[in-house]
Order: C-alpha cells, then sequence, then structure tokens
C-alpha cells in the first residue's frame, strides 16, 4: 500500500488481461473484472466460471459459462450479444447459461431472437433454453458445485443482487448488489455477510446523496456510515465515476479504524 492511503483501503491491481481490467486477491479468493459507472460493469469468478453482468465482453469473459445479471442497462448487458457469438463459437460444448430478473427474461429473449446478424449463434444455441429467469430467493447451479443465491435490491428498475458460493459453503465467497441503493443493506446488513461483498457507489461529492438515492444508486457516505455494521472482509465500491481518481477518492474516505477493508475498484495509478 503506497504511503499516505489509510491503512484500511486497498486497490486492486492490473489483471494483465491487456484489456483494463483489475484484479483483487483476498485469501484464496480472486475477483476479477472492469466497473465504470454508465460505461461498463462486468466481473468474472473464474473458479466457478461465472461471470456477474456484460457490459462488456473480453477473451477472459467470453471463457466463463454461465452470466447472471443484475440488471438490463445497458453498462450492464452492453456485451451480451458478443458474449453469446464468442462463447458459443470459440467453447462449443461447455454450458451458455444467462440468468436474467424474471421481468426481463422474455423482453430480452425477443431482443436476441430479432437481433441483426445473430444468426450463427441461433443456430449453435437455443436462446429460450439458454435464458433463465430469477426472482428473489431463487438459487442457481454453477461449474464446479458452486451456487449462486439472488435477492431483492433498490434500484430504478427491475434488479437482483446475487450472494455466490462454492460447494459446500454455506458463507458466500461473493456478493454482487449490482446497481443500487444502501437501503436493503442498512436493514439488513447479513445480506453482504461474504469474503467479498461488491456494491454501488456511483456518487462520491458532498450534497449528492439525494441524487444518488433518486437515481436509485449509492453514495460514498452512505457505505463509510454502514462500514461499522458490516461482516464482509472487504467491501468493494463498484461503479465509480469515470472521473473518479485514487487521489480523490482516498480523500473522500478519509481515515477509517472499523469494518472490513475497503477496496475502489480504481486502478492504482489513475491520479
Amino acid at each position: 500500500m503506497s504511503h499516505g492511503r489509510p491503512h484500511h483501503v486497498q486497490f486492486p491491481v492490473d489483471a494483465g488481461t491487456g484489456t483494463g481490467e483489475l484484479r483483487l486477491r483476498v485469501g484464496a479468493l480472486e475477483l476479477i473484472g472492469t466497473s465504470i459507472s454508465a460505461l461498463a460493469t462486468a466481473f468474472v469468478v473464474e473458479d466457478l466460471k461465472t461471470a456477474i453482468d456484460m457490459g462488456r465482453c473480453t477473451a477472459l469473459l467470453a471463457e466463463q459459462e454461465t452470466v447472471l445479471l443484475t440488471h438490463c442497462h445497458s453498462d450492464h448487458v452492453a456485451g451480451l450479444v458478443a458474449w453469446l457469438s464468442a462463447h458459443s463459437r470459440r467453447h462449443r460444448g461447455s454450458p451458455t447459461t444467462v440468468v436474467v430478473p424474471t421481468d426481463r427474461r422474455q423482453q430480452l429473449l425477443e431482443a436476441l431472437r430479432i437481433w441483426p446478424d445473430l444468426d450463427g449463434v441461433r443456430r449453435r444455441v437455443e436462446l429460450a433454453d439458454s435464458l433463465i429467469g430469477a426472482e428473489p430467493g431463487d438459487t442457481v447451479g454453477l461449474a464446479r458445485g458452486g451456487w449462486a443465491r439472488c435477492f431483492r435490491v433498490h434500484h430504478s428498475t427491475v434488479s437482483l443482487g446475487w450472494a455466490i458460493g462454492g460447494a459446500g459453503t454455506a458463507r458466500p465467497w461473493f456478493v454482487f448488489t449490482g446497481d443500487g441503493t444502501v437501503l436493503p443493506f442498512a436493514d439488513d446488513p447479513d445480506l453482504l455477510d461474504a469474503t467479498i461483498a461488491v456494491v454501488d457507489c456511483s456518487f462520491l461529492e458532498t450534497g449528492t446523496r439525494v441524487a444518488a438515492r433518486l437515481g436509485g444508486h449509492g453514495h460514498l457516505q452512505d457505505w463509510i456510515e454502514l462500514l461499522p455494521d458490516l461482516k464482509c472482509d472487504a467491501l468493494v465500491l463498484a461503479h465509480l465515476p469515470a472521473e473518479a481518481t485514487v487521489d480523490k477518492v482516498t480523500r473522500l474516505v478519509g481515515d477509517i479504524e472499523d469494518g472490513p477493508m475497503l477496496v475502489p475498484w480504481l486502478d492504482p495509478g489513475r491520479r
């Protein structure tokens, strides 16, 4: 950790994929991905061959067998067509599964059925079988005996959060909240009880907390205030605005003594 940074704050490192993806290791767990508010969010849990959201598609993302969508805003699904094409062509024989909130499944299926020049995907994959609807409380099986359980979040559209664990584990390895406010977690902090919890932090500046809440997003101050109540080992602040820098976030975070490690999802080179 660089001199001058609060001891309770860590930044991810370059994942080495050549695509700008970042990597975080906590114990035996590893998280790789991209998350920039309004541009692209897509995370990978390689051990379970799973992507969470598909705001872009890279070679690493194309390898994943299952995509868990939190919601269908474009910065979370824009890479889905590319993933379907690349995965079904380059990784034939492996599952091609997309799990989407039930209320959006039919619309997404219809869109993919009429998408121009997607005939190759439609020949290789039966889209109706590949798209699975999920509602809060549902559990989906993942590769290598893993599991994903979805829960309700508070966003501006139909959205799900995902708790993900490995075979035989009760405590989730990861929790991904997608986009959304702090409200469900202020009411029940145990929803974020995981080794790594990934939350929405779209707003940073003082005076924007009301705007964050009205837009269905999280604010940095919301998470700092809730931090002492959380049981996760690391809290990843994702969906940060494009103009965020390490210096700015470090200054706004200030000194933290209690709660889990705070991990702003920023390249440490962004000054």
